[in-house]
């Protein structure tokens, strides 16, 4: 150009002796980070590699961009972050115009490019997602032309993203998804991969962007029965399953009262009528009523449940918090001696009926606490270390005593 480069960008260890005019023209970003300087680091915290940023800098300059599947994520990515929104007339296009123009016509419409993109995506994360939702729009491009069968193959690339990556996807197709059926089977991939990977809260983080009321009757069923999935997720999916079977008793009981209402009272209309009856009506007509009757019992049993479980763990949540109370005394008081030396002894018992009991002895005895599973027990000494490992072992036990109740009683309605 016949003129002295003027400013200096740095990009992941990489300068680039660049022109400041050609840049400002084109990216925002650019024009305020240049305005007062010469010199700037992009990446970190920026995430563009350098070969993206040549790329970039071409189109700045002028020359022709060839986009491809495989760079027209990172192009999309780069042109949001650095604001390449503006152009120069009404023929010319901006960057991001131009890479959104090419996702819609080339990437939208094929499967196999939009797996392409899909892997590019991914170690562009968080960026390409909350700027783009590159991969939502991925996910679904592969859904809508595979017929899901497509995405299998692809679920081993999902399990490499890390929970806060996942979480941000599944919060983007949950936005963009009118049907949940797919993002429940990547959750629940996701979650088996990583049983025992990720925390009790990050497992009802991801799946707070799953709509229970949008899943299938027999995902819904499925996710109540899931092992896998948090206890708070699965508690929701029941009230839904609860609620739908409300509906379909309260739509039998309206269908059955208007059909009644309407009927003719004249009894000419009567008798003709109970002559047209045929046996397969009388028959369908008493599996509804028989059917009704078995829906309203498993609704009912399913409060009776959900009550009982709660009590059960107000009565858990309030026996730690006495135990709590009881350690700080321990610790402030001189240890286990003053607790021998108070004249009582407090047990906890956990039986094989998934229930906790807490008696208190008048002799002076040790305080403790005994498992019982059937014939095995084991008594547990004090000290705030083990009082420690005893509260977490009560609250995993608890936890899995609840879902084993859970799926026990949603088995009334499988068999509906």
């Amino acid at each position: 150009m016949g003129c002295k480069t003027d400013v200096l960008i740095h990009i992941q260890g990489t300068a680039f002796h660049l022109h400041k005019d050609p840049l400002i023209s084109r990216s925002t970003y650019l024009r305020r980070k240049l305005t007062e300087k010469s010199e700037l680091t992009l990446s970190p915290p920026l995430n563009i590699t350098a070969e993206t940023f040549a790329l970039v800098v071409d189109f700045c300059y002028g020359t022709h961009l060839l986009v491809t599947p495989f760079n027209v994520a990172s192009l999309l990515v780069a042109a949001d972050l650095l604001g390449m929104t503006e152009a120069k007339g009404e023929d010319d296009s901006n960057l991001k115009q131009m890479t959104e123009n090419y996702f819609q016509k080339f990437i939208a419409v094929n499967g196999r490019y939009a797996a392409i993109v899909f892997k590019s995506c991914l170690a562009l994360l968080p960026e390409a997602e909350t700027t783009s939702f590159l991969v939502s729009r991925c996910v679904e491009v592969m859904n809508l032309t595979e017929d899901g069968k497509g995405l299998d193959s692809y679920f081993d690339d999902v399990i490499s993203l890390r929970a806060d990556d996942f979480k941000i996807v599944a919060e983007s197709m949950h936005q963009r998804f009118e049907y949940q059926d797919l993002l429940y089977r990547i959750v629940d991939f996701y979650l088996e991969e990583h049983n025992g990977k990720i925390t009790e809260e990050q497992k009802t983080q991801i799946c707070n962007s799953i709509d229970c009321n949008k899943l299938s009757p027999q995902l819904l069923l499925h996710a109540v029965q899931n092992p896998r999935m948090p206890l708070r997720f699965v508690v929701r999916a029941m009230l839904v399953e609860q609620l739908n079977t409300r509906h379909s008793i309260l739509s039998a009981a309206n269908h059955q009262y208007y059909s009644c209402r309407h009927r003719p009272t004249n009894s000419n209309n009567e008798d003709d009528d109970n002559k047209n009856v045929t046996l397969g009506e009388i028959l369908q007509r008493d599996a509804t009523k028989r059917e009704t009757a078995q829906l309203k019992a498993a609704m009912d049993a399913t409060s009776s449940r959900i009550q009982t479980l709660e009590k059960q763990l107000l009565c858990m949540k309030k026996l730690l918090q006495e135990s709590d109370h009881e350690n700080v005394i321990e610790r402030s008081g001189g240890g286990c001696r003053d607790v021998l030396e108070s004249g009582r002894s407090a047990s906890f018992h956990y039986g094989s009926g998934r229930k906790i009991e807490r008696a208190y002895n008048g002799a002076p005895a040790s305080a403790s606490f005994r498992f019982s599973s059937g014939p095995e027990e084991r008594a547990l000494g004090c000290s705030s270390s083990e009082n420690s490992g005893i509260k977490k072992n009560i609250g995993q036990r608890l936890i899995k005593g609840l879902k084993c109740a859970l799926q026990q009683k949603m088995a009334l309605i499988t068999r509906k």
